[in-house]
């Protein structure tokens, strides 16, 4: 590690630095060293007494100098840091930790220690009665086992969006776990799979959501504090480019990219008959598409490939929404494997094609409804019978929804053909948007934690942003 040699890449040798460039008390050990040498006879290991007086002036010099001293000064390496997150919970969002798993399985491979991979993650597919293959989790067809090995630092109720935003900021009070510990010098990598909807991800059981205005105030604290030299943020959900567009500033070193615009839903991918592993079906989405297209490139790349071109690849994999990039692009040609892994930063390919895999896609909106439409082609048990009520809870959800916007004279046109710019809502269109999504949480049945359901709170911000008065009213009543 010492910074004062140099690598000759021409030779493949080093070259000696010079005696100046090192600190006195290693200068004096060089000089002691040199004089004994040539005051040394190789064939007599008798020492002169002019020798034995060096020694002991050298031993006496030593002692002075603090212990410390002797420790080289750490060199320009980064440090690298991962922050993973499966933002749901039951079998029927699968395809969430399974993507996570197999983005943690990445980054320990690539050499990011295990202390710094911190890992959200409910953890109750695996086990799950319903898993036909317990304790086990693929993240493709006859795939690896992406569980094994697999290391949640927050598992359960700890999921949460306060814990989540504690851990980004360094707050380890409020996390009461693992928080990122980087400096300046650190590049960090966040993950998150999940529902989302206008301007937010949710979080498992029914817990607040994480809101697009708090995570970038995060991520402008993780700024200010010096907790990153570069960091990149790849985000899987519904909505998820609203979390971004018009708030992420393009020139604060954070790259953000999402698996959709801020008005359409992201895509599962290896669903229904394509859910095998092994010759048996789990029925569910093993993956989400545009993650399922980076985690897969990032196991077979070649090392030296760069940011841009893997997004450029997965991009042209996810053909089901349209990909965004937010932020600082500025360093989009450094390695990926500089933040899903820890290779040293360098410059990668930026041009050629990249061979696109071609995969199909289920509507992350109707992931639920094809776990048990798969269930009951495959003639389970009761599997018809959760189809038909599937059904009847979205004619139920979606009456819900017109309700409430005819309390507020509005169309039930707006129920589903809701525009909706979060970057434009000042303190109070915010604190209505929360307080409408907080009533559906916590009065409308599954609350938030189902994606249909979360197909429709966007028409709740957009009301707000309207300056309708009590939303949050409204939905109480349309859900009592």
């Amino acid at each position: 590690k010492n910074s004062a040699l140099k690598h000759n890449a021409n030779s493949l040798k080093y070259t000696e630095p010079t005696t100046e460039s090192f600190p006195a008390h290693i200068q004096l050990l060089r000089a002691a060293k040199s004089s004994d040498a040539k005051g040394i006879d190789a064939r007599n290991t008798a020492f002169s007494a002019s020798n034995m007086a060096r020694i002991v002036r050298l031993v006496a010099a030593l002692a002075a100098v603090p212990l410390n001293a002797f420790v080289l000064p750490e060199g320009p390496w980064e440090h690298h840091w991962a922050v993973i997150v499966a933002g749901s919970n039951g079998y029927g969002n699968y395809r969430h930790q399974a993507d996570a798993c197999h983005a943690y399985q990445i980054a320990k491979r690539k050499g990011i220690p295990e202390k710094q991979i911190i890992l959200f993650m409910y953890d109750d597919i695996a086990h799950s009665k319903e898993n036909p293959i317990p304790g086990k989790v693929f993240n493709k067809p006859d795939g690896k086992d992406v569980y094994k090995g697999c290391k949640a630092s927050y598992t359960g109720k700890d999921v949460s969006a306060a814990k989540f935003l504690a851990v980004l900021t360094g707050d380890k009070k409020t996390a009461k776990g693992p928080v990122l510990r980087s400096s300046k010098r650190d590049n960090v990598f966040i993950y998150y799979a999940d529902h989302g909807a206008p301007g937010l991800i949710a979080m498992p059981e029914d817990e607040e959501p994480v809101y697009a205005k708090d995570l970038n105030s995060a991520l402008v604290a993780m700024k200010e504090k010096d907790m990153y030299n570069r960091l990149v943020f790849y985000l899987e959900a519904c909505e998820s480019g609203s979390m971004f567009k018009g708030i992420l500033a393009e020139d604060t070193k954070v790259y953000a990219t999402t698996a959709a615009n801020e008005k359409e839903s992201s895509f599962g991918t290896y669903c229904d008959e394509d859910a095998v592993v092994n010759g048996t079906n789990l029925h569910t989405c093993l993956g989400d598409l545009y993650s399922v297209s980076w985690l897969e490139d990032a196991d077979s790349a070649f090392p030296r490939e760069s940011l841009q071109r893997q997004m450029a690849k997965v991009v042209k994999e996810t053909k089901e929404s349209h990909v965004q990039i937010f932020g600082d692009t500025s360093f989009a040609s450094d390695f990926a494997g500089a933040f899903e892994g820890d290779a040293k930063d360098k410059h990668g390919y930026l041009r050629g094609d990249a061979k696109a895999q071609v995969r199909t896609g289920v509507d992350a909106r109707d992931a639920t409804l094809s776990y048990h439409r798969s269930k009951a082609k495959a003639g389970l048990p009761g599997a018809r019978e959760a189809y038909l009520a599937e059904l009847a809870f979205r004619t139920e959800t979606a009456a819900r929804f017109v309700a409430i916007a005819a309390a507020h004279g509005a169309s039930a046109s707006l129920v589903t053909g809701f525009a909706v710019d979060v970057a434009s809502f000042d303190d109070a269109t915010w604190a209505c948007y929360k307080a409408a999504v907080d009533a559906v949480r916590l009065s409308c049945p599954r609350g938030i934690s189902d994606e249909f359901v979360l197909g429709h709170v966007g028409m709740l911000g957009a009301l707000c942003a309207d300056g309708s008065p009590d939303v949050a009213a409204s939905v109480r009543a349309a859900c009592a």
